[in-house]
């Protein structure tokens, strides 16, 4: 029996053994590669777990397989032993020659091949494609174009080829049918849909995108809601949810915001605790806005903690981290603040970087810079950077970002700018019974070739008047802070519903202009033109007949100006102080060269109301010209005369001294003029960009200063003209429209009425 066991045990541990040594994987003596075409075998060898004279396991062929696949350039491998043979075969993607996209209508071309990573020339991958396909649905999602469909098709071509055409379906664009809001008691539905920038669809939105659902805009409306609570007191107001549910046919959302107000509260008292050696709490709580007892306002806080980190920002420490911590006692219905400021070093400028900017120079920008490279950071000089860049208008956003570097006391900005179109044509018109209809035609570039250089040219063409002037100015001539420019010019005016004659002018002229200070401005000006009185009417005054003729004007002058305004382009806070005074004939003897002084002066003042919204604007206007010398009079294309731009309601040449016979304006020596206007919205929503303004306008003019003039045959009266109106101001897409209707109410027999004015301009 014990024999038969041991012979058992020897049997069994044979036919293992002998498994053992057929379970061994043979050793690999050569590799072998097929269907590779444009891969070598040297790459496909890199990507492999197997190499000759090693023991192919199952293991190593699973992870070489893995590696080829994960090139992208393979749709198919297949690796197996024949033979102590390791062969690996290969089917390539196709090379792609050709990426197209076909209907799409709403975005260009350019924009979709910025968001796929596959690109002509390239290997062709599905997971790529797939990839791509997410990105393209993802970027018409933010359009609001849910329903859009993408379709790739690959067209093949010779030599494992294809062209990579993407169908596109963009679909509609899935519009805000409704915005629903829950747990609201104390503000209605219509004062928080005011609040937030996303809109319902309406017909009128047709140049807005607020009623296009995007995810992004609505965390934003989450932020605007919180901001309106807090700012009314509600210092525990919390949004609970926000849902956006799209509609079956994916063209609609139904948004839903449920809120909790909870109670409002007053300030209670302030600390400030300062980690900043040299500015402790007692430095900084005169620039703290809250006071004790007053409702609690989210902006009061804002607004406090601006001001310290400008402040600090001002002394070298722009990191500041200040933390204002609210603690609310409902029983008493007080919130107090708790400001932290946490240690920061004192900062210097290492780099100033310029992003974005296709188009304009980057020295165009640098130069508006008012802080440098190697300077302490200053947020004042930040800030006012920022300013004059954007005063620019050459750009549609502007940012300055703040970078820490590896350095504790160095800081680089990144100025990120997006481009807009810096051309334009600028369209103005009026009409009234007199003067018929007018306009004016003015093509103008304000960054030519992205140097900052304006040119323009602008056109006249009107039943009384006929003009061209060209224009080109260089803001840096020379590379140095001054502007120099020329101007060429011709007019022909026809006065003769009001004067009974028509002048001409051309010529041109010089000018160049520079910064004293940062706000105060200076300009010198020559120039040369020759003035003419003609078609003088047979029952014309005496006055004009004896002006007819050709007179030259040589004319040196210069500007002194005061900005500041916070936007040239739209203000809406700040004034402009101007003086422009010239001196015509200076070095002319000749009688037919005109002398004399003229002086003018302009105040613009506007002043935010309420917040942004209703402004209140007053300008004042004044001047007066002088002969002197051997001159016996003031031409009378030299005169001023003023109308519609100066006092509504009135046409141009519509006030000021006239000839009593014959009713012809003669013009004046002396103006003043003053106007207030308020301008507010009109209820509709802020992106349909329409507003409204009243305004009064009043002055006078009067003055002749001509040694053949008998005065008891003219009006030369200082009485004042007035008028009120209203003008409807709409900043479209087309440029600013404005129409103005107003009723002069203090005016003279003889004075011209002119009560109707559209202007209108558009961007191209």
């Amino acid at each position: 029996m014990k024999k038969i066991k041991s012979s058992l045990l020897a049997l069994i541990l044979t036919i293992s053994v002998s498994f053992s040594v057929c379970a061994v994987e043979p050793k690999i003596k050569r590799i072998k590669y097929e269907g590779n075409q444009r891969i070598s075998k040297e790459t496909i060898f890199a990507y492999l777990d197997v190499i000759e004279g090693e023991e192919a396991t199952n293991a190593k062929i699973d992870s070489s397989i893995k590696h080829l696949f994960e090139t992208g350039f393979f749709s198919d491998v297949r690796i197996s032993e024949e033979g102590g043979d390791l062969i690996v075969r290969v089917t390539e993607n196709p090379l792609i020659n050709k990426i197209g996209f076909d209907g799409n209508r709403k975005i260009e071309e350019s924009e979709l091949l910025q968001e796929i990573s596959m690109r002509a020339n390239s290997v062709f991958s599905p997971y790529k494609l797939q990839a791509d396909l997410n990105r393209i649905t993802s970027l018409y999602q933010k359009t609001g174009r849910y329903s859009a469909y993408i379709e790739p098709k690959l067209i093949k071509l010779d030599q494992n080829r294809v062209n990579l055409v993407y169908e596109i379906n963009e679909g509609r664009e899935a519009v805000i049918r409704k915005i629903n809001f829950a747990g609201n008691k104390n503000f209605s539905d219509s004062d928080l849909s005011q609040a937030i920038a996303s809109k319902e669809y309406r017909f009128y939105r047709f140049f807005s995108n607020a009623d296009v659902y995007d995810p992004d805009k609505l965390e934003y409306d989450k932020e605007m809601l919180r901001r309106f609570y807090m700012n009314r007191g509600y210092a525990d107001f919390k949004i609970t949810s926000t849902t956006a549910e799209l509609s079956l046919n994916r063209d609609g959302f139904l948004i839903t915001f449920v809120i909790h107000e909870g109670d409002d509260y007053n300030f209670g008292t302030f600390n400030i605790s300062s980690q900043i050696k040299g500015f402790d709490g007692d430095v900084l709580k005169k620039l703290v806005t809250i006071k004790e007892g007053h409702r609690f306002n989210k902006e009061n806080i804002d607004e406090s903690v601006d001001t310290i980190t400008n402040y600090l920002g001002e002394h070298g420490y722009p990191f500041v981290e200040i933390d204002p911590r609210i603690t609310t006692n409902p029983q008493e219905k007080i919130a107090t603040v708790d400001f932290i400021i946490r240690e920061s070093y004192k900062v210097y400028i290492r780099k100033i970087n310029i992003k974005n900017n296709t188009r304009t120079l980057d020295k165009v920008i640098r130069r508006e810079m008012r802080i440098l490279e190697g300077d302490p950071y200053n947020i004042t000089k930040v800030q006012r950077s920022k300013q004059r860049i954007d005063n620019l208008s050459y750009f549609s956003k502007l940012e300055f970002k703040n970078k820490k570097t590896d350095e504790n006391d160095k800081m680089d900005i990144d100025v990120e700018v997006e481009e807009t179109s810096t051309g334009s044509i600028n369209f103005a018109g009026g009409y009234n019974t007199e003067t018929g209809i007018l306009g004016q035609i003015t093509l103008s570039e304000n960054n030519f070739l992205g140097k900052g250089q304006q040119v323009q040219l602008a056109t006249t063409l009107a039943q009384k008047e006929r003009g061209a002037t060209f224009s080109f100015t260089e803001p840096f001539f020379m590379d140095k802070e001054l502007a120099a420019g020329v101007d060429i010019f011709s007019n022909n005016r026809d006065f003769k519903s009001t004067s009974s004659f028509r002048s001409k002018n051309v010529g041109f002229a010089l000018r160049m202009g520079y910064d004293i200070t940062e706000h105060l401005s200076h300009g010198l000006r020559y120039s040369l033109k020759r003035e003419r009185v003609s078609d003088v009417e047979k029952d014309a005054s005496i006055y004009i007949k004896e002006q007819e003729g050709t007179h030259v004007v040589s004319l040196f002058g210069h500007t002194l100006a005061y900005d500041k305004l916070d936007n040239r382009a739209d203000p809406t806070e700040g004034h402009l102080l101007k003086l422009e005074q010239d001196i015509a004939g200076l070095g002319w003897r000749k009688k037919k060269y005109s002398k004399y002084f003229s002086n003018r002066g302009t105040a613009v003042f506007f002043y935010p109301i309420y917040k942004r919204d209703v402004i209140f604007k007053a300008i004042g206007r004044a001047g007066h010209i002088l002969r002197y010398g051997n001159s016996d009079e003031i031409n009378l294309n030299d005169r001023f005369f003023i109308g519609p731009d100066y006092i509504r309601g009135f046409d141009m040449a519509g006030i000021g001294p006239r000839d009593k016979k014959t009713k012809d304006a003669l013009g004046g020596d002396t103006y003043y003029t003053a106007t207030t206007e308020l301008i507010f919205p009109v209820g509709l929503p802020n992106e349909v960009g329409l507003k409204a303004s009243v305004f009064h306008d009043i002055g006078s003019m009067y003055g002749l200063d001509n040694k053949s003039f008998k005065y008891s045959n003219i009006y030369n009266t200082k009485s004042l003209r007035a008028s009120a109106g209203m003008s409807l101001i709409w900043k479209s897409t087309l440029g600013t429209i404005t129409i103005s209707y107003a009723a002069p109410y203090m005016k003279k027999p003889f004075d011209d009425q002119k009560r109707f004015n559209i202007d209108f301009g558009t961007n191209f």
